[in-house]
């Protein structure tokens, strides 16, 4: 993190780390500690807004695999 004009600002390097945590962490336990305390755990308010974006894609991406899931898996 850098700091300009007295604020930390997360770096490109800053977000991959943050999306690989994000990762390792898994889309069930980001979403139980964002709703408890994003900024907390995860860093100021760009990371608690990195969070919501990652959440958001993983969620339409869950979606996306249930869809091709129900197509592969439906009755006939």
């Amino acid at each position: 993190m850098r700091l300009r004009y007295g604020q930390a600002v997360l770096t490109e390097d800053d977000r991959q780390r943050l999306r690989d945590r994000l990762e390792r962490l898994g889309a069930q336990k980001v979403r139980l500690m964002s709703g408890v305390d994003c900024v907390r755990y995860f860093g100021n308010w760009q990371a608690a807004e990195l969070v919501d974006e990652w959440l958001e894609f993983k969620e339409a991406e869950r979606h996306q695999q249930s869809g091709l899931l129900q197509r592969l898996f439906r009755k006939r």
